[in-house]
Order: structure tokens, then C-alpha cells, then sequence
């Protein structure tokens, strides 16, 4: 199985979803994959629909404005776990993303996206 993985998109081996044409290398890929063209988890606030029921748990957040995962040395709190773990990376002191016109540097890509689109001096 795990030789799958190292199989190109493109060969004869690859599996292709019947819904979307997307290729995958091994079959349990292409299971998981079939499940996004399945939304059978339906938010009862606004009729999204969701392909697993996590995603729809997440959904609800925006309805209630829930965010229970806390940043343990600011106290910032987030909806998402993933979000919380892209702000960890502002507290390592690791500043890889460097403006181009100003030469400020910023911990995160979005973080700097959004110094360019409003804030960028020059």
C-alpha cells in the first residue's frame, strides 16, 4: 500500500473519481475522496451542506461564535484548531514572510497578505 503513494497521477494505475475526474494513487485515496461528493451533514441554521460531520461542527462555530481553543500564552481564542496552530507560530519568534516594499517581516503568509492589501506603507 504504501508503494501507492509513490505512484504518478498520470499512470495506469491511477484511480479517477466518476464525479470530478480527480486522480488518485491508491483506492482507499479515492474512498475518502468519493465522500466530498456525498453531503449528507446539513447545517439546520442556514441549509449548508457538509461531507463529514466534523466539518459541519466546525460550520456551527460561525453560527454561535463559540471559540474554544485558546491561545496558552496570549489568551487569543479561535473556532478552529487549525487556526489556533497557525497562531502558535507568531509566539516562535520565526518571521519568514518578508514584504517586498517595506521589509517588514511577519510570522505568518496570511498575516503579511494582509499587511500588502491594507496597510503597507509604500
Amino acid at each position: 500500500r504504501h508503494k501507492q503513494t509513490h505512484r504518478a497521477l498520470d499512470s495506469p494505475h491511477a484511480k479517477k473519481c466518476q464525479h470530478c475526474g480527480k486522480a488518485y494513487v491508491s483506492m482507499p485515496a479515492l474512498s475518502m475522496h468519493l465522500l466530498t461528493h456525498q453531503l449528507n451533514h446539513k447545517c439546520t441554521l442556514c441549509d449548508k451542506t457538509f461531507s463529514r460531520p466534523w466539518l459541519l461542527q466546525g460550520h456551527m462555530r460561525a453560527h454561535t461564535g463559540q471559540k474554544p481553543f485558546g491561545c496558552a500564552h496570549c489568551g487569543k481564542a479561535f473556532a478552529d484548531r487549525s487556526n489556533l496552530r497557525a497562531h502558535m507560530q507568531t509566539h516562535s519568534g520565526a518571521k519568514k514572510y518578508e514584504c517586498n516594499r517595506c521589509g517588514k517581516a511577519f510570522a505568518l503568509k496570511s498575516y503579511l497578505n494582509k499587511h500588502l492589501e491594507a496597510a503597507c506603507p509604500k
